[in-house]
Parts: structure tokens; sequence; C-alpha cells
């Protein structure tokens, strides 16, 4: 027998069978995908050239160690973990991803899918680097780096979701900082940036793997905490909290102790809304705060209540404008010598179709606007009142009584709009000269955002209005106010006003807030005038105007006591009371 002939056929299929693999191998070579097969006790078996490119370490570097060594150190328990079990039942396509070393000590994020075949995985990975950056950056507080609220949420509708498995609670802890502000105002915003990132630290340094520190802005964190078993160790968690942040922090040459306001809520039911128990978290937490502060509050059904009343308040808001449901009255600024108003502040008043309120009764400012400040509904009801403010006092002008008018301005109106141009399009508008505006702002709006509020103050008095600096001399106010903003009034707060007759430090704050306001050329405005001593006591510091209850109600337009040009009055002058012996007349 001859030897064996090898067919033409077979002989095709050997040659394609080689081209195949060449063309597999210079694939293998020239995609810009990482390949690799990696062995079950973690240590790559081959590389293709992409690794060297993106890595820069030679495959001949990586393939020599094992993979741990380029691993960063919080992924590779999990890698690892994954690589031993491919043998396991199930073990099919894995997809993941974790970071390794680049040569230069940055690091990539490689995302990959991998199968596991008898002792080796298959894998292929892609550099999403630049993708995770982008999403952190989206999901992350770029100053503490902590979880944002859109993280927070997510991170909560799985704690919730896993619930049906446990028998224990999701619990949301709202953090905020009580007189932060302070630290701001005496100390410096980049001492301020250094105490919220310390206070980051330390509140994540309390919290367990599982858990979650968000900071949602300025200085309010909320914790989101699971597998926790009951309310009370919700609670014993928040009481670690206010203990923790009373350590003093050190900064610089200071050390500042921070104290904070806790509110607590829990949920024992996996289809609840996460952004719903954020707000029983905020609700529970101003309920401690204004306890007085470093306190602790968890949220239960007295407060769901009040929760409840205040939704019902939002949505009616919603369509106030709309149904024309607000108005304005006027309270007249008086002189404390007697006589006529010298200017009338605009205050709007709701009146909600279909509230349970007696006949002829009003919503005052107090009960709704804190609701409206919330959202975009201040700015709505801010242009409202700013524009038939500004309509009235012009209406008065053309009638001889060229008395100015005071509207309030809210922090997010100051800080984050163009308030100039809007009042420049209403003074337009109404024809109102700059002058017969005055614009009310608050110690709080000035201080929110100091260097905002400074500029936009600047751009409204280039209009020619006036600027009241209004609530001076309540909580912690700063006395470099009145010298570091344009301002032309201090209105004094009504809690100074009403309390100084009994309280002989709180007097003595009201007499060097008067000597101020001289020693400032401004015009100083006692608030909240309500009984005859207190009138009296205002008077005798050397206050020449004021406003209050005694002095003249809020009113509408056609009832305040005006005074034109030719000296034609609506109704008589106010005169101050007139002791005569141990009488008292009018």
């Amino acid at each position: 027998m001859g030897p064996a002939k090898t067919s033409t056929t077979d002989h095709v299929g050997y040659e394609g069978a080689l081209e195949s693999e060449a063309r597999i191998a210079r694939l293998f070579e020239m995609t810009s995908d990482l390949l690799a097969t990696i062995s079950r006790d973690g240590r790559f078996t081959l590389l293709n050239p992409a690794w060297e490119q993106l890595l820069g370490w030679t495959r001949e570097e990586l393939l020599a160690s094992s993979i741990e060594e380029f691993m960063h150190p919080e992924d590779v328990q999990q890698t690892l973990a994954l690589l031993a079990a491919g043998d396991e039942p199930g073990a099919q396509l894995e997809h993941f991803t974790n970071r390794y070393r680049h040569r230069d000590g940055s690091w990539r994020w490689l995302m990959w899918s991998t199968r596991c075949d008898g002792d080796t995985w298959y894998a292929a990975a892609k550099d999403v680097t630049d993708r995770m950056w982008l999403e952190r950056q989206a999901l992350h507080d770029p100053l503490t780096r902590l979880p944002n609220r859109l993280l927070l949420m997510d991170r909560a509708r799985q704690a919730l979701a896993r619930l049906h498995r446990s028998h224990g609670v999701v619990a949301m802890l709202f953090v905020d900082l009580d007189k932060f502000k302070a630290v701001n105002d005496n100390l410096g915003h980049d001492i301020g940036d250094q105490l919220l990132v310390g206070i980051a630290e330390r509140l994540a340094e309390l919290m367990r793997d599982s858990d979650t520190v968000a900071r949602l802005g300025g200085d309010e964190f909320v914790i989101l905490a699971e597998d926790i078993d009951s309310e009370e160790e919700a609670m014993a968690l928040g009481r670690r909290v206010l203990d923790a942040l009373e350590d003093p922090f050190p900064l610089g040459s200071n050390e500042v102790a921070m104290l904070a306001s806790v509110g607590v809520a829990v949920s024992r039911d996996s289809n609840a809304d996460p952004e719903a128990m954020l707000r029983e978290s905020d609700v529970a937490m101003y309920r401690a705060k204004a306890a007085g502060g470093r306190r602790l509050k968890l949220f239960d059904e007295s407060l769901r209540q009040e929760l409840s009343t205040r939704m019902e308040i939002e949505n009616r808001l919603r369509y106030a404008l709309p149904r024309q449901e607000l108005a304005l009255a006027y309270q007249p600024i008086m002189p404390l010598a007697g006589g006529f108003a010298v200017g009338a502040e605009a205050l709007v008043r709701w009146r909600p179709d279909g509230a349970e309120l007696p006949a002829g009764a009003e919503m005052l400012p107090g009960m709704f606007l804190p609701r409206a400040q919330e959202s975009e509904l201040i700015v709505q009801i801010g242009n409202w009142v700013l524009h038939t403010a500004c309509v009235q006092a012009e209406i008065w002008r053309r009638n001889g009584i060229a008395i100015p008018i005071s509207v309030n301005v809210s922090a997010r109106e100051l800080t984050e709009l163009d308030l100039a141009e809007r009042v420049r399009a209403e003074l337009a508008y109404s024809r109102l000269p700059g002058r017969a505006l005055c614009l009310e702002v608050s110690e709080e709006a000035v201080l929110r955002d100091p260097e905002r509020a400074r500029s936009a103050l600047k751009d409204l008095k280039r209009l020619g209005v006036s600027i009241a600096l209004d609530n001076f001399g309540s909580g912690e106010f700063s006395l470099r106010l009145p010298r570091d903003f344009p301002l032309d009034i201090l209105k004094l707060d009504r809690a100074l006003v009403q309390s100084f007759d009994r309280d002989k430090e709180r007097r003595a704050v009201f007499a060097a807030t008067i000597a101020l306001a001289k020693e400032a050329r401004l015009t100083a405005v006692a608030v909240g005038i309500e009984t005859n001593r207190q009138l009296a006591l205002v008077r005798e510091l050397d206050c020449s105007l004021g406003q209050g209850f005694l002095l003249h109600n809020p009113v509408a337009a056609d009832q305040l006591r005006l005074r034109d040009a030719a000296g034609s009055v609506t109704s008589a002058p106010w005169r101050p009371l007139v002791r005569l012996g141990k009488g008292t007349r009018r």
C-alpha cells in the first residue's frame, strides 16, 4: 500500500483554519478593548497590547505579578471573591467595575465582561474613567465629596426595597448645624468650608459601611441608615451625632465646637417614598431647632399632621395668584413725636378660597411665606408684590401724597436673581422715581451670601432706591453689617423692641444700635411697638420713627392716615400719649 493521499478539500480546510487563527490573532493584537485571560488565583495569563497603552505597564510586568498589586485596595476583596467563585453553579457572564493603577500613580476605571471556563476567566474590559468621573461629579458634593441628594435618594430607594427581606427599619437623620452662619460671618468662608469638610469626615467615621452620609448643601447633612432594629436605635445614632460634633474642630489657629439639630424619620414599609422620608426628617429637624437647638426629634403623628397642613398650604398657594386671593395691606412708618406717616410698608395677605377661616380673616405672611420660600412661588409672589406696590405708590403720588413705599425682598430674590433689572422694569412701568421705593432685606438674606448680596444692593442703589436692613438685632447679628453694605435704614427687630422693657441687656443692645445708626448716618425704625411702655422707652432711647399696632394697624391703601403736599389729609394724624400728673390723655 502506498502512503495515504491528502485530499484537496482537507488542505483547503487546514489553510482556512490557519488563516482564521491569524485573523483572530491580529484582531487580538489590534483591538482597543482590553482582552485578557486570568487564572482563578488572580493572575493574568494572556494580555493584548491595549493594556500597555492604557496603563503604561509592559505586558511582562503585568503578567509577572498578581492583579492585586495593580488594583485599587477598595476593589481587591470583591474582585478576588468573584474570580474564586468561578466554578459555582450558575456562574455565567459577569459584569463589574474596578480600578487599576497607571504607572504614573493615577487610577483608571475599567468595566468588565467576564466568563469562567474551567480554571480560566476570559475577560474583556473598557476604560470608563471619564464616564465614572462625570457620574461622580453629578452624584457627589464638590466640597466634601459626600453623596449629594440625587445619590442619597437612589440609595434610599434601594434600602427601602430591601426591607421586605428583614424585620428592621430604614432611618433618615437630617442634621442641620446650629449657628453655622456665625462661623462664616466671624471667621470667613474659607474657615467655614474647612469646618464643613471636617464635619463630613467626622460623620463618616461614625457610620457603618452600609450607611450613607450625604450633604444636601449649605450646612445640611443627611444620614441614611439601614439594617437597624428599631426607632430607639435610630435615636441612639442621632445622640452619637450630637455628641461627636461637640468635640472642637481645629481650624488653623481656631477651635470651633459645632452644635446641631437632628430630625429622625424611620420606615418599615418597603414601598415608602424616600422623598417623603426626607421631608419628614426635615420637619422633625426644624422642630428640634425651634426648641432651642442641640436637640433630637423623632417624626411622630403630631408632626405628620403639621406636615400635612404644610403641604396643603403649598398646594393652595400655587393657585393664589391666578385666583386673585392675595392682597396688600400697608403699615405706615410713623414719627414717634406724633404726626403723619413718613412711609408705608407693603405687607402681603392671603385669604385662600375655601379655607376654613372666620369671616373677613386672612392668613398672615408668617403662615405661608416660609412655604413659598422653598419653591419658585416666592419669586412669583415677590414679582406681584413689587408690581402692585409700585403702582399704588404712583397713584398716591398723582394725588399729591409723596411718601416712599417699602417692599420686602426674600433671600432668594436678592442672591439668585437679577433683582435690579426687575426693579428697573417696574419703576419704568409705573413711572415711579427710584427715591419713592424702599427695598427691605433681612439680616438672614444678606448673610446667606454676603458677596452676592453686596453686589445686588449696589446695583439697586444705582437706581436711586433706598435699602432697609430688616430684623436687625435678631439672633447672631453683626454690628459690621451697616458699615459693610450700602444701607439707608435700620429696622430694629420686633423681638428686641418687645423684650427690652423687661430686659436691661436687650435695652442696652437697642441703645447701642441707635448710636450705631447715627454714627453710620442711617435712619433707625423701631418695629413692633405695641404698648405705651415700649413707646416711651423707644422715645427715651432717642429713636424717632417706629411701626407697630399701637401706632397704626396694617390697612388697605385707602385707610392710611396720609397728608398731601397741600396739607389735606385722609384722616386725623396720630398723636402720642401725653402724661399729665397721674393721668394720661391724648
